[in-house]
């Protein structure tokens, strides 16, 4: 027969290793999950790489509009987006040349 200290010890011992068993399944499971949801987030990532180009020249041709139809409505979203867009001036075009006229012969 076992001792009664022995008992306790070997009942505090099946107790520890059942409730760690637990807990392993536990992280286990936390872990899993966690493994897909990055798994999710790599897919997007290297999903919105591919179209960072189409972004860019979607951004580019709202700004131009906006800028070249003076549109503060889109240029407004693009500034709350985080980007801004300055309306640069252009150089006043030289003045056209006189049409020179070529006498009639007779």
């Amino acid at each position: 027969m076992l001792a009664r200290w022995q008992f306790n010890t070997l009942i505090v011992l099946g107790t520890l290793s059942l409730l760690l068993t637990l807990v392993n399944a536990t992280l286990f499971t936390t872990n899993s999950a966690s493994k897909v949801v990055i798994a999710q987030r790599q897919q997007y990532v290297q999903q919105s790489a591919a179209l960072e180009g189409l972004y860019r020249e979607i951004v580019k041709a709202l700004a131009e509009l906006g800028a070249r139809s003076k549109d503060l409505g889109i240029l407004e979203v693009l500034a709350a987006q985080g980007l801004n867009v300055t309306i640069n001036a252009t150089a006043p075009s030289p003045p056209a040349a006189p049409a020179s006229s070529v006498g009639a012969r007779r």
